[in-house]
């Protein structure tokens, strides 16, 4: 009997443990301190690109297009969207001549999704675009091809300077776009079966010579970017061979890469390698662009889980590459990795949980603003702020990686906001607003519910 009595108990005991186990926990330990005394870069914006499947918003049935359109560029909070150099604008040389434009062999009319896409976010609003290269069109190239590498030729270092100041001219003139900026190369350090291109460090360098000079010679403005490499390690070399010789610095305005040598379920893998191109935005006075990221598998494709990494990708940019702006890969596409998801039929489209992941930074932090100091005392809690210059007002974002619930008081130091309103994703949460907190002798609680994304903006 006494046996029974005693099992009964433990087993009781151990049924307890368990439930309290799967409970909420809090923890009111942390503080985080906000100093708007302490400034770091200068945020220029937030996008990403719709290349390669361009024609699946376009093809969107309506009213669904029209609402998939609004939500990328307006609601999203994008102000950036990356484009393709097309290479059919000249698919074959205008005339020989690198220093005519022999504008009835261009042909402008070849991209018309993309183009239909610049639209859509020009007329919400978006002034800010970048293209890319993927491939010189082929016959530059040493295969004759646009795929599969190969190289730009150097006896057509100038009519590729060419080709470029004519989509720029073009883009202008035929579509009113404005490109804003242009990535010599996609990922010059990789080779694929698809559009692409390599350069070593000294290429890229010679390349960007006669590029800058061409612009500069027919007053375009747009903005050189290099190197946009896959890696944030692979990025030091081409830039210190770039910018030491003063012929090519004198024509770079940003320093880009992507993240793909980072495991996407493990951020900070490489966090050295965004110290280390930072440095180099620091001694050039550059600012840094991560252009390109994105969960390319498909096990956890469109999850929560997937949600929350990519936050904490966008943080690990902002805090330890002191990036400007951070670019998603896929704003759409056919598969879940896409913030928006389009059935290729274009009967219907799925917002994936990325999308309000992406939102807790690309809605609510402006373009101009400045970030500033923060100190958090537990590793768990992964914190960012940011301080418009115009008004002062600050907007913070804070994510809980961990299991439990954290009730945060966050203490405030030279910042002038009075409240905040309070903006929550979590595996239940989809950028929800949550409601405004004041702030009482520059110090206010917040709760930091387990695996969520929270971003506080000035009310």
């Amino acid at each position: 009997m006494k046996t029974r009595y005693w099992l009964a108990i433990i087993a009781a005991i151990i049924a307890f443990s368990l439930l309290c186990a799967n409970l909420p926990r809090k923890n009111a330990t942390l503080t985080v301190m906000v100093d708007g005394s302490i400034k770091y870069q200068k945020i220029d914006g937030f996008g990403g690109s719709g290349a390669y499947w361009e024609g699946l918003l376009r093809n969107l049935q309506e009213p669904k297009r029209t609402e998939a359109a609004s939500l990328l560029f307006s609601d999203l909070g994008l102000s950036i969207y990356r484009l393709r150099t097309w290479t059919k604008i000249e698919h074959v040389n205008d005339d020989g001549d690198p220093n005519h434009f022999n504008w009835e062999a261009f042909n402008f009319d070849t991209d018309e999704d993309q183009v239909w896409n610049a639209i859509q976010a020009r007329n919400r609003g978006i002034t800010k675009f970048i293209a890319s290269v993927w491939s010189p069109p082929e016959w530059m190239k040493n295969t004759g091809k646009e795929t599969n590498g190969g190289y730009l030729l150097p006896s057509m270092y100038r009519e590729f300077a060419e080709w470029l100041a004519a989509y720029v001219i073009g883009y202008q003139t035929h579509h009113g776009i404005n490109i804003g900026w242009i990535s010599i190369q996609n990922e010059p350090n990789w080779v694929a079966d698809w559009e692409t291109c390599t350069y070593t460090p000294l290429q890229m360098r010679d390349v960007i010579k006669v590029v800058g000079a061409k612009f500069s010679a027919e007053g375009i403005s747009t903005e050189i970017v290099i190197p946009e490499t896959t890696g944030s390690s692979n990025a030091p070399e081409f830039i210190s061979t770039i910018m030491s010789d003063p012929e090519a610095a004198k024509y770079v305005e940003v320093f880009a890469n992507h993240l793909y040598d980072t495991s996407f379920f493990n951020p900070d893998e490489r966090i050295s390698s965004l110290q280390a191109v930072a440095g180099y935005g620091t001694l050039y006075n550059k600012p840094i662009w991560q252009t390109e990221y994105s969960y390319l598998e498909t096990a956890d494709a469109g999850t929560f889980r997937e949600a929350l990494f990519s936050a904490h990708h966008i943080h690990n940019v902002l805090t330890f590459e002191n990036g400007s702006a951070y670019l998603v890969w896929e704003l759409f596409w056919y598969r879940e990795t896409g913030l928006i998801s389009i059935n290729r039929d274009g009967s219907k489209y799925t917002i994936t949980p990325k999308f309000y992941a992406a939102k807790q930074y690309f809605r609510f932090i402006s373009p101009g603003s400045i970030r500033i100091g923060v100190v958090v005392n537990n590793p768990s809690i992964l914190v960012s702020a940011y301080m418009n210059e115009i008004n002062g007002n600050v907007t913070i974002v804070a994510i809980n990686q961990g299991q439990t619930l954290i009730t945060t008081s966050f203490n405030l130091k030279n910042v002038a906001t009075a409240s905040f309103k309070q903006y929550r994703t979590s595996v239940s949460e989809n950028c929800a607003y949550i409601g405004e907190i004041a702030v009482s002798n520059n110090s206010f609680n917040v709760d930091l519910p387990s695996e969520s994304v929270t971003t506080l903006a000035a009310a």
